[in-house]
């Protein structure tokens, strides 16, 4: 690392006598996530083809903004196996119905079932899963629901060897994931506000519609502005812009910061190259995948195959989660690329963007990954702060993400990219 902060400083009189870019247009990003957000969005997912319906808004986005399609309208169709829950979503509790998001979340690899259960209570006190067996006969639990307290790990999220059917009781708001949705099993699994969940209940009945959608279409979109200098080498920003879909035919997951936030930012940055060409030194590529949720499919695709030579990428930047800042900026892959996180440092300590700015380890939980794998230089881009810490609910909406620091966001992002042509490629920590 000291050799790494021994070469900035030689770009530090160049670095610091710069000021980067304010054309970032912060109506034109709220306005995205509103669109994206929206309930005609139907959480952008397979439900009414929610997710198509916002690859027909981006693709219009990009246009307008001015890039050049890889190909036509700009999308990049590939295929994905995905369990719904767009239909009857019914769960009752000792005969009171529960809402769908608000009250409780099912498990993504559920399959249909409509079937009541009586209810057997484990301790509060238990945190591992073996104890589990201490205190329940899994040869004897037909017909019968287990109720798991949240202190055990992993047991809604992984299952219960030898469990069928399972409640996991969660202090709190309820937060989904789809990420294992391509395996559809026969067990049945909740989490359950403890609220909701008194000790004195007796049974619970389900009546729960999925669907399997075998090889569904999905579509990536990219576009871009050719550099004014160097236009076979390429810097890569890209998003994902899907997310979780609806919980029955009422309940969708609106999905503001998760993340309509980072594909607004693309498509700002997009606007910002596209009318400032001279600033494109490289080829500027911008890139919304679709199946983030779904476990890094549509960015997985996109670096499998490229429309451009991939081992011509200078850098990725990916944006994941870009609406608040108040406590400041995490650079994923910051460890990994120091060169990379120090130009970031330089730029931050100058311009006084954010109070703090934090490098993480090595991490494959975001759109970075796949071209990270590929070996292109690849950092994860989030911000911090109290002000918005909605994931994968049912409050994640375009109302409550104030894009505390998005001036500071554009102005860290650009201002690397200026940098970025003085800079050397950027290796791997070993």
């Amino acid at each position: 690392m000291k050799k790494t902060y021994i070469y900035i400083s030689i770009l530090l009189f160049g670095v610091l006598s710069l000021k980067p870019a304010a054309a970032q247009d912060r109506a034109y990003v709220n306005k995205v996530v509103k669109q994206l957000s929206s309930p005609k969005m139907h959480g952008r997912a397979s439900f009414k083809n929610g997710d198509h319906i916002a690859a027909k808004y981006l693709s219009k986005e990009m246009k307008k903004a001015g890039l050049t399609a890889f190909s036509p309208d700009y999308m990049q169709e590939y295929n994905y196996t995905i369990n719904t829950f767009s239909s009857k979503m019914d769960v009752m509790v000792d005969g009171n119905r529960l809402v769908p998001g608000e009250d409780y979340v099912v498990s993504p690899s559920m399959a249909s079932l409509k079937q009541s259960y009586q209810l057997v209570w484990l301790p509060d006190t238990l945190t591992q899963v073996r104890s589990v067996y201490r205190f329940a006969d899994t040869t004897a639990l037909a017909g019968k629901m287990l109720v798991v307290p949240e202190g055990v790990r992993n047991a809604y999220r992984s299952g219960i060897k030898g469990v069928p059917a399972m409640i996991q009781t969660v202090d709190g708001n309820m937060w989904w994931h789809v990420s294992r949705q391509q395996l559809e099993t026969g067990n049945a699994a909740l989490k359950i506000k403890k609220e909701k969940l008194p000790q004195n209940t007796k049974t619970i009945s389900l009546d729960v519609e999925s669907k399997l959608i075998i090889e569904r279409p999905a579509y990536n979109l990219s576009g871009f502005v050719r550099g004014s200098v160097e236009p076979d080498s390429f810097m890569i920003f890209v998003a994902h812009y899907d997310h979780l879909g609806r919980m029955g035919r009422k309940t969708y997951f609106p999905g503001a910061s998760d993340n309509a936030s980072g594909s607004a930012a693309v498509l700002d940055l997009a606007r910002y190259y596209a009318t400032n060409k001279e600033k494109a030194y490289y080829t500027m590529v911008f890139v919304l995948v679709s199946g983030e949720e779904a476990g890094l499919l549509g960015s997985r695709y996109f670096a499998e195959n490229p429309p451009f030579p991939l081992e011509k990428a200078k850098f990725v930047i990916n944006f994941d989660m870009v609406g608040t800042g108040s406590e400041g900026l995490s650079v994923v892959n910051g460890k990994v690329f120091p060169e990379a996180f120090a130009l970031f440092d330089v730029l931050n300590i100058k311009n006084n963007f954010f109070p703090n700015l934090r490098a993480g380890g090595e991490s494959c939980n975001s759109d970075h990954c796949p071209f990270y794998e590929k070996g292109v230089p690849a950092v994860f881009l989030f911000t911090r702060g109290k002000e918005n810490q909605h994931y994968h609910n049912i409050y994640d909406t375009h109302s409550q993400l104030p894009f505390t620091a998005y001036e500071q966001l554009f102005g860290i992002v650009t201002g690397f990219v200026d940098e970025l042509k003085n800079m050397p490629f950027f290796k791997k920590e070993l």
